[in-house]
């Protein structure tokens, strides 16, 4: 028998991290108890962009009752899916690391170690790596809009970064 899906509504208390630095699961305030949901790295990936601390959240999860979770600080529960506000399901964007779009409102300009420009810094605070060479293709400058396609990674400060290979329908060289 499968085991039925919960709709979870609440705020976001923490992200909780694998030993490698990726998102492995979160702790959410629902109806007064704190709960963990716990995600696979590829779920997880996707989970940081949607949701942080302090943030409302919906998702749909199936409780944990395995001999692994006996005795835990409070009720775990396995990742599904985000949810919308009527409880159902909604579909997971595209999760290729390798091909992740970005958008948005160049808020500064970002310098590589010699002083050239390489790159942008967003409003939403995700930095997009086009190089010297992609910066003089694309003319990027504050206040300009940003779509952006390449390779998502993540900075040591837990903001994105995108490797663009395409900037504003630009190809990069």
């Amino acid at each position: 028998m499968a085991k039925q899906a919960e709709f979870i509504n609440g705020t976001c208390r923490q992200l909780l991290f694998s030993p490698k630095g990726g998102i492995e699961g979160v702790l959410i305030k629902a109806k007064g108890a704190v709960v963990q949901v716990a995600m696979d790295p590829d779920s997880g990936a996707l989970f940081a962009r949607a949701t942080g601390p302090g943030k409302r959240l919906r998702l749909l999860a199936v409780a944990d009752h395995s001999p692994r979770t006996e005795g835990s600080a409070h009720p775990v529960y396995q990742f599904e899916s985000l949810a919308d506000a009527d409880g159902r399901a909604i579909e997971a964007p595209d999760a290729d690391p390798k091909n992740i779009t970005i958008k948005g409102v160049v808020a500064c300009l970002h310098y590589a170690r010699h002083g050239q420009p390489n790159g942008v810094m967003l409003e939403t605070g995700e930095f997009i790596h086009l190089r010297p060479r992609g910066m003089e293709q694309t003319g990027l400058e504050v206040g300009s809009r940003v779509n952006a396609v390449g390779e998502l990674r993540m900075t040591l400060l837990g903001t994105r970064l995108l490797e663009a290979r395409q900037v504003n329908r630009v190809e990069l060289a």
